[in-house]
């Protein structure tokens, strides 16, 4: 009887032993299936070129998926219900999207920019009163870096109802300046330079439109003229720059004054 009792004991340590090893090599093999499935994604979105952001997303998104099917998957190998432990997460996740509701809006913005491909990873844009390249978009904020090197952070619940402007979405982008002459000087003089400046810069474009210099407006104190000139947008500001000094300088040497405001004091000997 006594060696019933011990075969009965050793059976039950090797099916314990055995269940252990199965839900172990659950655990194992299908983790290694899940780098394997996440390294095809990995390749595959390169070839397509997908967003960083958008990448790096489902990436995410698949890995946890997958893990938790494999985590079930050796629960139910070691005989433990799943069923209870489904619903006992769903009750928690419940109580967690009402205690973080405001966290999820910004979850659901992230999912809907990145589907929507509003912006991209490396975009200039203007969102939400800041304006940057776009460093990150993850699901919940996205990540500015400023011209002056600074890191703003916005949370996508507020980026997905802002008001966007993308600069680089375009290859090409029109630079329009306002230049202002005073009454007395030759508008026709000021510009034959403006024009002439232009197109001797090289990275001004004649293409979609050739440039384009005229009188816009009589203002109180000058005659306004605006010129409208095309580039590439990541030409933009150095053309800009460019052409602010060149155009004064030109505008000095043919004696082309740039009205400024004046306050004239009447001294009565009265």
């Amino acid at each position: 009887m006594q060696s019933f009792f011990d075969s009965l004991k050793w059976s039950t340590v090797i099916g314990v032993l055995l269940t252990i090893i199965k839900a172990g090599l659950i655990l194992l093999i299908g983790h290694y299936i899940i780098v394997f499935i996440l390294k095809i994604m990995t390749k595959s979105f390169k070839k397509v070129k997908i967003d960083l952001s958008l990448e790096k997303f489902f990436i995410k998104a698949v890995n946890i998926g997958l893990h938790i099917i494999v985590i079930l998957s050796a629960l139910n190998a070691l005989g433990i219900s799943t069923t209870g432990l489904l619903a006992a997460l769903s009750g928690a996740v419940v109580a967690i999207a009402l205690a973080l509701k405001d966290s999820l809006g910004s979850v659901a913005g992230g999912i809907i920019i990145l589907l929507t491909h509003r912006f991209e990873t490396g975009d200039f844009i203007e969102m939400d009163g800041e304006s940057g390249t776009v460093v990150q978009v993850d699901l919940m904020h996205t990540t500015l870096k400023t011209a002056d090197n600074r890191h703003v952070v916005i949370p996508n619940g507020t980026a997905v109802n802002s008001r966007i402007v993308d600069y680089s979405r375009e290859k090409e982008r029109r630079l329009d300046i306002v230049f202002q002459i005073g009454y007395g000087d030759d508008a026709e003089k000021a510009k034959e330079l403006i024009l002439e400046t232009v197109k001797a810069h090289p990275m001004a474009l004649s293409e979609p439109d050739a440039p384009f210099a005229r009188v816009t407006e009589y203002a109180a104190s000058s005659v306004d003229i605006t010129l409208r000139v095309w580039c590439e947008t990541a030409n933009y500001w150095q053309l800009k720059f460019d052409l602010l000094e060149q155009i004064k300088k030109a505008f000095d040497e043919n004696g082309i004054s740039i009205p400024y405001n004046q306050l004239d004091v009447h001294v009565s000997s009265n």
